[in-house]
């Protein structure tokens, strides 16, 4: 087996989209990085990827970006798979991440597209230039360009897209962050046995897919409960689909109302108070112009949190 196929097969299941920590003075905290990434790794939770949106790299300098993927890739160590991600839409600059990942030890990439959103054409000519760049392995990006309301968003890049980049056997997959069902059954059917896919974090969705070849979803429950997150995925794997969805259910209700009272406009905002009020980063403020919640929303999440663990121990 090949390092690309070995690489491949290790993505499947869970993958922890990390968060980045910050100071109350926006900067980056990396004495928060040990216990944040031990308690992913010690809850059976190990491939871990970075994102531009999750993990804050928007508002990251490249060093900033290197200098946290590779500080990550040292604590877990070979415990845990960890991918690193491009952000932007220069060339130059991905090139550039790409070659620091790859001299931090990191095990794969994915290679964001751009805020722009080049032609299925250009991308594609932009991940084999990146395969020219680095010998580690590389996955893509699937973004929507409309939405449906049925299956999710509508992919950019068609399945005969992808099934050309297949050729590049060091491109080993892609994240797909359309919440497309039927996309996804199409994607599988074709070239399952060839792509991991990564889909976008949306647990009740990823039941539907999840015993198609190549599966793997971002965490839905586990920046709230990461023990939850590896039951969910277990009870799938052993085909309790009804034992999975009793898992989901009373941490996405938890998660919804985290949501509404984070009501931030990012998104991102709720995954950082609650890894604060579990204690595993000191702060839960972000990077401006990302806003940071207020005392009264910590509390709140606190609480939610509090409440969430109280609820789960009386029905254990």
């Amino acid at each position: 087996m090949t390092t690309f196929e070995h690489t491949k097969s290790r993505i499947r299941g869970p993958v922890v989209g990390l968060l980045t920590p910050f100071h109350d003075d926006g900067s980056i905290d990396p004495a928060s990085l040990p216990a944040y990434v031990e308690h992913q790794v010690d809850a059976g939770l190990d491939v871990l990827a970075f994102s531009p949106m999750i993990s804050s790299l928007c508002v990251l300098t490249p060093e900033e970006v290197l200098e946290v993927a590779a500080e990550t890739k040292r604590i877990a160590g070979d415990r845990a798979l960890v991918l690193g991600s491009t952000r932007g839409d220069s060339p130059v600059e991905t090139f550039g991440l790409l070659r620091g990942f790859e001299d931090s030890g990191l095990d794969g990439a994915f290679v964001f597209p751009g805020y722009l959103g080049p032609k299925p054409d250009v991308y594609a000519r932009l991940l084999h230039a990146c395969c020219d760049v680095t010998s580690m392995p590389i996955l893509g990006f699937q973004v929507s360009v409309e939405f449906d309301r049925r299956f999710g968003g509508l992919s950019w890049m068609s399945v005969d897209d992808w099934a050309r980049l297949a050729d590049r056997s060091q491109i080993i997959g892609l994240k797909d962050d359309t919440g497309n069902v039927e996309g996804r059954r199409a994607l599988a059917g074709r070239l399952g046995d060839r792509f991991a896919v990564v889909g976008p974090g949306m647990g009740e969705r990823y039941v539907e897919v999840h015993d198609l070849p190549g599966q793997a979803e971002l965490t839905s429950i586990g920046d709230l409960d990461a023990a939850a997150e590896r039951s969910f995925h277990d009870a799938l794997d052993a085909g309790d689909g009804r034992k999975a969805r009793s898992i989901l259910k009373p941490a996405m209700a938890c998660l919804t109302r985290i949501c509404a009272v984070m009501d931030l406009g990012w998104g991102i905002e709720p995954v950082q108070a609650i890894a604060h009020a579990r204690g595993l980063i000191e702060s839960p403020a972000m990077r401006a112009p990302l806003p940071s919640p207020g005392p009264e929303q910590i509390d709140a999440v606190r609480r939610l949190v509090e409440q969430y663990d109280r609820a789960k121990e009386m029905t254990a």
